[in-house]
């Protein structure tokens, strides 16, 4: 992703007289707590909680949802313990932005840019949809689990990585799960990195369309 910063971050004690200094690496001096570090293996870790609030004063606001949804998916923390750990910060730099991400958090987010996708629709004003929730037919038989849905207007939304159309197998696979839902009444919404980073507004009229027209029956492309 442009712009992303590829170093690798260390934070060390405050005044400590000889820092590392290598080359790829920055290094931040902290005065952290004994409960905010954990320990992977032989190495000394901020604990997550800690981490979501540095990232914070670091990231812009959507890198740091994207942040936060992995900590979330991967079971690192959840929306409780971030909420309690940044109650108890004052005068932190970034604790504001921090405490304002929390509640944009899923923790089905499957991948960066199914949030990015995410919060494009609710940074436009439109409903939050729901990750990736599986939907089945009248008879509990299951179809599908998109991305994104609005599942009372049967609306999926699915983002279709460069390894969807590259793989054949997969190819197939998704036209299958789309007739599905297709059959069933919902409209489908297919969003790929060009319309995403490229064509934003085009995905937001899409999807306001579709939602002001209710269940329709009809697929949009």
């Amino acid at each position: 992703m442009p712009g992303t910063d590829l170093r690798i971050h260390v934070a060390v004690p405050a005044k400590t007289p000889t820092p590392p200094r290598h080359r790829g690496m920055k290094v931040h001096e902290y005065t952290i707590a004994p409960e905010q570090i954990g320990r992977i293996d032989t190495f000394l870790v901020v604990r997550p909680e800690r981490l979501f609030l540095e990232l914070s004063a670091a990231l812009p606001r959507i890198d740091l949802i994207v942040a936060g949804d992995q900590m979330l998916r991967r079971e690192l923390t959840d929306s409780d313990s971030l909420r309690g750990f940044l109650s108890q910060c004052y005068r932190r730099r970034g604790v504001q932005r921090a405490r304002a991400a929390v509640p944009h958090l899923e923790k089905n987010a499957d991948s960066p840019p199914e949030t990015r996708l995410r919060m494009l629709l609710v940074d436009a004003g439109l409903p939050r949809p729901v990750a990736n929730q599986d939907v089945h037919n009248g008879w509990g038989v299951w179809l599908a689990k998109p991305d994104l849905s609005y599942p009372a207007q049967k609306i999926a939304i699915q983002y279709e990585g460069g390894h969807h159309r590259e793989d054949p197998r997969q190819y197939s696979y998704d036209i299958e799960r789309d007739g599905r839902l297709i059959d069933l009444g919902w409209i489908v919404i297919r969003v790929d990195k060009e319309m995403l980073y490229k064509h934003p507004e085009q995905v937001i009229n899409r999807v306001r369309r579709s939602l002001s027209r209710g269940v329709s029956g009809h697929h949009a492309a």
